[in-house]
Protein backbone atom coordinates (compact mmCIF):
# COMPACT_ATOMS: atom_id res chain seq x y z
CA UNK A 1 0.00 0.00 0.00
CA UNK A 2 1.37 3.42 -0.95
CA UNK A 3 0.90 6.26 1.51
CA UNK A 4 1.64 9.93 0.91
CA UNK A 5 2.08 12.47 3.71
CA UNK A 6 1.16 16.10 3.13
CA UNK A 7 1.30 19.00 5.57
CA UNK A 8 -0.84 22.10 5.18
CA UNK A 9 -1.07 25.68 6.28
CA UNK A 10 -4.51 26.71 7.46
CA UNK A 11 -5.22 28.39 4.11
CA UNK A 12 -4.02 25.38 2.11
CA UNK A 13 -6.18 23.03 4.17
CA UNK A 14 -9.19 25.30 3.72
CA UNK A 15 -8.64 25.09 -0.05
CA UNK A 16 -8.35 21.31 0.23
CA UNK A 17 -11.64 21.10 2.17
CA UNK A 18 -13.37 23.24 -0.44
CA UNK A 19 -11.89 21.15 -3.28
CA UNK A 20 -13.29 17.91 -1.85
CA UNK A 21 -16.68 19.58 -1.25
CA UNK A 22 -16.71 19.37 2.53
CA UNK A 23 -19.92 20.58 4.18
CA UNK A 24 -19.98 24.31 5.03
CA UNK A 25 -20.66 23.55 8.71
CA UNK A 26 -17.42 21.56 8.92
CA UNK A 27 -15.52 24.37 7.19
CA UNK A 28 -16.95 26.89 9.67
CA UNK A 29 -15.78 24.70 12.58
CA UNK A 30 -12.33 24.52 11.00
CA UNK A 31 -12.20 28.31 10.71
CA UNK A 32 -12.70 28.54 14.50
CA UNK A 33 -9.25 27.05 15.06
CA UNK A 34 -6.64 29.76 15.69
CA UNK A 35 -3.45 29.60 13.65
CA UNK A 36 -1.27 29.94 16.75
CA UNK A 37 -1.61 29.35 20.47
CA UNK A 38 0.53 30.95 23.10
CA UNK A 39 0.87 29.10 26.39
CA UNK A 40 3.28 30.04 29.17
CA UNK A 41 5.22 32.23 26.75
CA UNK A 42 5.59 29.43 24.20
CA UNK A 43 4.12 29.60 20.71
CA UNK A 44 2.34 26.58 19.25
CA UNK A 45 1.56 26.72 15.53
CA UNK A 46 -1.40 24.97 13.96
CA UNK A 47 -0.06 21.74 12.46
CA UNK A 48 -2.22 19.95 9.90
CA UNK A 49 -1.26 16.78 8.08
CA UNK A 50 -2.96 14.15 6.00
CA UNK A 51 -1.90 10.77 4.76
CA UNK A 52 -3.42 9.64 1.50
CA UNK A 53 -3.52 5.87 1.05
CA UNK A 54 -3.72 5.13 -2.65
CA UNK A 55 -3.87 1.37 -3.09
CA UNK A 56 -6.86 -0.81 -2.51
CA UNK A 57 -9.56 1.24 -0.85
CA UNK A 58 -8.32 4.83 -1.22
CA UNK A 59 -8.74 6.95 1.90
CA UNK A 60 -7.26 9.80 3.92
CA UNK A 61 -6.15 10.05 7.53
CA UNK A 62 -6.03 13.46 9.20
CA UNK A 63 -4.17 14.89 12.17
CA UNK A 64 -4.68 18.41 13.50
CA UNK A 65 -2.71 19.66 16.47
CA UNK A 66 -0.53 22.54 17.67
CA UNK A 67 3.27 22.26 17.57
CA UNK A 68 6.03 24.27 19.23
CA UNK A 69 9.32 24.45 17.32
CA UNK A 70 11.11 25.72 20.45
CA UNK A 71 9.85 22.96 22.75
CA UNK A 72 9.78 20.31 20.01
CA UNK A 73 6.41 19.09 21.28
CA UNK A 74 2.73 19.06 20.51
CA UNK A 75 0.20 20.87 22.66
CA UNK A 76 -2.08 17.80 22.77
CA UNK A 77 -1.65 14.06 22.38
CA UNK A 78 -1.54 12.82 18.80
CA UNK A 79 -4.80 11.48 17.35
CA UNK A 80 -5.36 10.46 13.75
CA UNK A 81 -8.83 10.19 12.23
CA UNK A 82 -10.12 8.95 8.87
CA UNK A 83 -12.94 11.50 9.05
CA UNK A 84 -11.89 15.14 8.74
CA UNK A 85 -14.89 16.30 10.80
CA UNK A 86 -13.81 14.06 13.70
CA UNK A 87 -10.31 15.53 13.52
CA UNK A 88 -11.60 19.12 13.61
CA UNK A 89 -14.10 18.36 16.38
CA UNK A 90 -11.40 16.64 18.41
CA UNK A 91 -9.16 19.70 18.27
CA UNK A 92 -12.01 22.05 19.21
CA UNK A 93 -12.83 19.79 22.18
CA UNK A 94 -9.18 19.53 23.25
CA UNK A 95 -8.89 23.31 23.31
CA UNK A 96 -12.13 23.70 25.24
CA UNK A 97 -11.48 20.87 27.72
CA UNK A 98 -7.93 22.00 28.45
CA UNK A 99 -9.24 25.52 29.00
CA UNK A 100 -6.21 26.62 27.03
CA UNK A 101 -5.69 30.30 27.48
CA UNK A 102 -4.40 31.79 24.27
CA UNK A 103 -1.95 34.06 26.10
Amino acid sequence: MAAYLKTYTKEEFLQFLEKINVNENIINKFLELPEIYKRNGNIFDLHISSIWHSEGKTFYEFEINYYSENLIEYLFGSKVFTDVEHSINNMLCEIKNANCPNK
